[in-house]
């Protein structure tokens, strides 16, 4: 079972790291876990002793044939042989469940991403990733890592920084620090029907992260000057700011007024845009 560098492979080899990760994300015995990546098993194992029941998804062959062998006799493990990123989200983690796992570097982003679609439906999330990508995450306004990334998540969870984890804790040996890190959904997290536009207006505005939001901004469709000034008004946005200087809910309050003027738009005809 050689780590693949292709599925992002590193695999913890210290377990007091993954007792430090149960305890962090308080799973206690009502509790529904599902891991992803679980690779040979060693977070899988230490919650199962805190857990009611885990679902844990591995996407390697091998390693589901040996988590298979390996928990043989586990009444309380559902082990999913698929691809997390392939897989339907409403099939694979029930209502209520706390995700936790060391998420494999390559596919982190798109992990996270996918789990603010499904912020209202979590009891809590806490994941062991690249600490540069951890800190992007749960960055604020004004900070060095706050980014598309930072404003997105902030859509659907509150964030919070756990503790660090070296590399000489990981068989390979990364290159880099990992952190863990907890989100914990909102009270009213953004309503799956407002995030596509709400991701489509922060990638356009941190697209060009060093130019002015009236220059980034004016990219997105049918967006004319006038509009533009004024959504801006309406949503306390300086244009002559950077998107580093806006907080996550002035970007929903823009993409929200930004889709009543679509759908305004939508009943007349409006001339092209040069």
């Amino acid at each position: 079972m050689r780590p693949k560098r292709s599925l992002g492979q590193n695999f913890l080899k210290n377990v007091g790291i993954a007792e430090k990760m149960a305890s962090f994300a308080e799973v206690d015995s009502h509790d529904t876990v599902v891991e992803v990546g679980p690779g040979r098993g060693m977070l899988t194992q230490v919650l199962l002793r805190h857990a009611a029941h885990v679902i844990a998804v591995e996407k390697d062959d091998n390693l589901y044939k040996h988590l298979l062998s390996t928990f043989r006799d586990s009444q309380e493990l559902e082990l999913l042989h698929q691809d997390i990123l392939e897989s339907d989200l409403y099939q694979v983690i029930p209502d209520g469940a706390k995700i936790v796992a060391n998420f494999p570097y390559n596919i982190a982003t798109q992990l996270i991403l996918r789990f603010v679609d499904h912020a209202r439906r979590l009891s809590s999330v806490v994941v062991m990733l690249q600490k540069e990508v951890a800190q992007r995450i749960c960055a604020h306004r004004g900070e060095k890592g706050y980014s598309s990334l930072s404003v997105v998540v902030a859509a659907g969870f509150d964030t919070s920084l756990g503790f660090i984890v070296g590399p000489n804790n990981f068989s390979p040996r990364p290159r880099v620090d990992s952190q863990v890190i907890r989100m914990t959904p909102k009270d009213c997290p953004l309503p799956r029907e407002d995030l596509e536009l709400f991701k489509r207006v922060v990638a356009c505005a941190f697209g060009q992260r060093r130019k002015t939001l009236r220059n980034s901004l004016a990219r997105l469709p049918l967006m004319y000057e006038d509009i533009l000034n004024e959504l801006a008004s309406f949503t306390g946005i300086s244009l002559g700011s950077r998107p580093q200087e806006v907080t996550p809910e002035q970007f929903h309050s823009f993409s929200k007024r930004y889709e009543k003027f679509l759908t305004e738009a939508s009943l007349v005809t409006l001339p092209e845009k040069d």
